[in-house]
Parts: structure tokens; sequence; C-alpha cells
């Protein structure tokens, strides 16, 4: 109990969530570590409960079963992941492994369910959440289908200039492969695309570092336009979500295939 509250003190790991009710939940909650690479959760086996990150990073993926993989989400410290399984009873939609010395809080179901049912503040909270993760999910669908292997590397790069909006240098916490993964995308495409956008001098690649040398050009190009080129008529471009161009996409792809 005098763990999980000290550590609720030191970093808000429940946004959102009154303080009474977050220290409520952490006192019925078992801390799990897990070192680089440990499996944290199965796809299609029943979750223990909701997991919240408090230390590292937990990649959430899907897998065929066989080779191919889907990573859904990088989760850092405040995520938390398993919320619909916990309320609905059913298996794990994904699974997941740490990426790091990582730590989660695990939620037990029972405890969490009698809460959303007497605190309007904790359904709130997890009204918010889900509502979140189909957000998530949904420009996760337009990346991979309405946008090239390049613009979503050009996204991959502004998501981690956005966490650090002065720096124009960003350093990618995870290998190429999980990257790739991240994209739907082989490591092979994922290394082309870098190259393609230091060849049209957007970026300078240094990977896993990454300098931004224009940031208004790719932003652009992460939203579909082609580098210069002019946007009558249109909004400023939002980072989240990206205004899709497929015209321009499907163009792009044939000339990466022959970089």
């Amino acid at each position: 109990m005098r763990q999980a509250v000290a550590s609720l003190e030191e970093i808000s790991y429940l946004p959102g969530l009154p303080a009474a009710e977050a220290r409520e939940l952490f006192a019925v909650s078992e801390l799990r570590r897990y070192r680089d690479g440990d499996p944290v959760f199965t796809q299609g086996v029943a979750m223990p409960g909701v997991l919240v990150v408090v230390r590292g990073t937990l990649k959430v993926f899907q897998t065929d079963g066989r080779s191919k993989v889907q990573v859904i989400d990088l989760l850092h410290p405040g995520a938390c992941v398993g919320v619909d399984e916990a309320f609905d009873g059913g298996l794990a939609a994904s699974g997941a492994e740490a990426l790091g010395e990582t730590e989660c809080w695990l939620i037990p179901p029972a405890p969490l369910k009698l809460m959303a049912a007497s605190s309007p503040a904790v359904a709130m909270w997890l009204g918010e959440h889900l509502a979140g993760k189909i957000r998530h999910l949904l420009s996760l669908v337009e990346a991979l289908s309405l946008h090239s292997v390049p613009e979503r590397v050009a996204q991959i790069i502004l998501d981690y200039q956005g966490r650090n909006p002065g720096r124009c240098l960003v350093e990618f916490r995870e290998t190429q492969e999980d990257s790739s993964q991240r994209i739907g995308a082989s490591r092979e495409a994922f290394s082309r695309a870098l190259r393609l956008l230091a060849d049209l001098g957007l970026i300078k690649n240094m990977f896993p570092a990454v300098r931004i040398l224009d940031l208004q050009e790719l932003r652009r190009y992460a939203g579909g336009f082609a580098p210069g080129a002019r946007a009558a008529a249109r909004e400023p471009l939002s980072l989240t979500p990206f205004p899709p161009r497929i015209s321009y996409m499907r163009q792009a792809e044939p000339a990466l295939s022959q970089a």
C-alpha cells in the first residue's frame, strides 16, 4: 500500500482520475517487473487485469501466429491496457512485451468494476480511456490504408518530435524492426523511406537519431502533399489525424519500390 501511494505521488499514472479513487485502485494493485523482451500478456489468452505502465515501455502488437506482426501501440508511463478485456471478459485481442526494463501496476478486474459502478469519476475516466483508444485505432487504420510507407515514417518522426516540440533532433527508442512493425512495413522498406526523406532534404538520417531539417515541409509530406506543393483552400495541417491524399500515395509507392 505505501509503495503504491508513494509511486502515485511521484507521477500521475492515471491522468484525470481523482487522487482518492486512484489510491483506492493502487491499494489493491500488484507491481510487476519485466526484463527487456519479456512477454507481458499473450494474444488469445485471458488477461489478468488492467496494466498501468509506470516505468519503461510496453509494445502492444497483433500477430498472425507466423511471422507477421503489427504493432498497435507503444505504451509509456501513464498509459494502460486491458480495460476492454476487464469489462467484457474476453480474451486478449493483442499481445505485449517489454521494451527495456519495465514496471506495471496490475489492477484486478473485480475491484475496478465495483468502483466504476459506484463512482462517476471512475466511470468517466474509463469512458475517456476507451474513446481515446478508438481514436488511436482509427488513426492507425487511416495511416495503414491511406498513406504510403514514407508518409507513415514521416508521421512517426513527427510523433516523436511532438513530445519535445522545441527540438528538431528525434531519437528513436526502438529498433528499425520495431518501428517498421508500427507502420505495417518491412525493415528494408522503413530504411528506404528514411533515405527518401533524407534525399528530399526533409531530414538528416542518423538512425536511431534523426534530425529534422524542414519541419513545415515534413508535416506537409506526412499529410500526403509532395514537397513544395501548395495546398490551396486547405486549413493548416494538423498532425492528428493526418489528412489523406490518396492520389499522391498511389504515385509514391512505385517510386519507393524502385529505390
